[in-house]
């Protein structure tokens, strides 16, 4: 089953560091435009304040730089999720009575969308999305 990764699961494929249990073999790996977003965001910008940005602000120079130049050159094999196809689904699902934020409702709807599996990492727990998405039998688990 391909998996829809959030911002932190997406850094440690961008990294080399990809979970063993992240997926199967030929699986293919999609995140979201906002999620995609919140990881530029923590590697760009030194006054944001957050788990990754502090994570990499304690890190050598070298590896912010290789972090940085990983984050900016998506490379083709990682999906990315656009809103062009997102838009409605999203819209649908509020018409259904999902109450979520923004990005959990962009996650919700590209692994819906996609037949997808949506992954969290455990730092980024979300019992709202996961909850929404075990109600609607879109399967999730955090790594």
């Amino acid at each position: 089953m391909d998996v829809v990764v959030d911002d932190h699961l997406l850094l440690r494929v961008l990294l080399d560091d990809e979970p063993l249990a992240l997926r199967a073999p030929g699986a293919r790996l999609f995140t979201t435009g906002l999620w995609y977003h919140r990881l530029c965001r923590a590697t760009a910008n030194r006054a944001v304040t957050g788990v990754m940005s502090r994570m990499l602000g304690q890190v050598e120079p070298a590896v912010a730089a290789y972090a940085i130049r990983a984050v900016t050159a998506l490379p083709e094999t990682i999906g990315l999720c656009s809103l062009r196809e997102l838009a409605w689904p999203m819209a649908r699902l509020l018409d259904d009575g999902v109450q979520l934020n923004l990005m959990s409702l962009e996650a919700l709807a590209a692994a819906e969308e996609l037949g997808a599996e949506l992954c969290l990492a455990g730092i980024d727990e979300n019992p709202p999305l996961l909850e929404t998405a075990s109600a609607r039998g879109t399967p999730a688990r955090l790594i």
